[in-house]
């Protein structure tokens, strides 16, 4: 079975929690997620989905946006496209701002630009174990993976007629790509992966996670669950552009409770398709505000 999925997992397919975790499982399964599933998957879905016949637009970023949405293997997924010019200026963001925004405190950062996310609860950080490889380094093909973030996130949105929680585990690595033995930063990659809430019964010693989970969310919570690849890239300057960041995002997603699916992927009510093209313009229009933020700061 793919770990990057709809179905949610159970908290057994965790990475060790337990007071001396096993890195080399840990390493193990990130390896196995990027070279088997994450790029691949990623790769199939661009050029698998339908496409629109029209960019959209998502201000006040200055990039349009290409929307992709389809059936890939009985799961519905929409991908998502957009050119930023590398610059701090106005409708774009540089490199380091969208790195600081969307690889650093990812999940933070989310609820910050994100409206419909109120709460974002930090439940697993393996970073911080002793055991933890900081040097730890991944190559798949040309490509060399690094500098790894691996954490585990409850994300609160508001309420819609019930509130929602979804219990998400976060892998985000810097890429680079391998040339002459020397390695060219390029990107990097996030990838999101849906967790269920089980009874204490049901998977034994997880008893504390799901304890602290029930505590952290409002009474007549529904636990949906998505999951997620985030790729920005990087791109060489040519004769006709200066440097380009290219931000591609998959997901699929289950609100659950009672909101059709038909519902969740209609562009018209609001859902995920123009959900996904609304947040490059959130997050454009956080970038420029902690711009704006830093240099009022400076004069003061």
């Amino acid at each position: 079975m793919p770990f990057i999925r709809l179905d949610p997992h159970p908290f057994k397919d965790l990475p060790p929690v337990d007071s001396q975790p096993d890195t080399k499982t840990l390493n193990s399964l990130i390896h196995s997620i990027l070279r088997d599933e994450a790029e691949p998957l990623l790769k199939n879905l661009q050029t698998g989905l339908q496409k629109d016949s029209k960019l959209r637009p998502s201000p006040p970023s200055t990039a349009q946006v290409k929307l992709s949405q389809g059936w890939h293997q009985q799961e519905f997924w929409v991908c998502r496209q957009s050119d930023h010019q590398d610059s701090a200026i106005d409708g774009t963001g540089s490199w380091g701002e969208f790195e600081n925004g969307l690889r650093h405190d990812h999940a933070e950062h989310e609820m910050e630009y994100t409206p419909s996310v109120t709460k974002v609860k930090q439940l697993l950080n393996w970073n911080q174990d002793p055991s933890w490889d900081p040097e730890m380094r991944i190559e798949v093909s040309d490509t060399r993976y690094q500098d790894f973030m691996v954490e585990l996130h409850t994300f609160h949105p508001q309420a819609l007629i019930r509130p929602r929680a979804f219990i998400s585990w976060t892998v985000s690595a810097a890429m680079g790509k391998i040339v002459e033995d020397k390695l060219e930063p390029r990107g990097f990659i996030t990838i999101q992966v849906p967790f269920r809430l089980s009874s204490p019964a049901e998977e034994p010693g997880y008893e504390q996670l799901s304890t602290e989970i029930r505590q952290s969310v409002p009474p007549r919570t529904i636990f949906a669950h998505y999951a997620s690849i985030e790729l920005v890239e990087l791109l060489p300057p040519s004769e006709s552009s200066d440097r380009v960041i290219r931000w591609t995002m998959a997901t699929t997603s289950e609100a659950g409770g009672k909101i059709p699916q038909w519902v969740q992927r209609n562009w018209t009510l609001g859902g995920v398709p123009k959900a996904v093209v609304a947040d490059v313009g959130l997050f454009i229009g956080w970038i420029m505000k902690q711009r704006e933020r830093r240099e009022t700061q400076l004069q003061e």
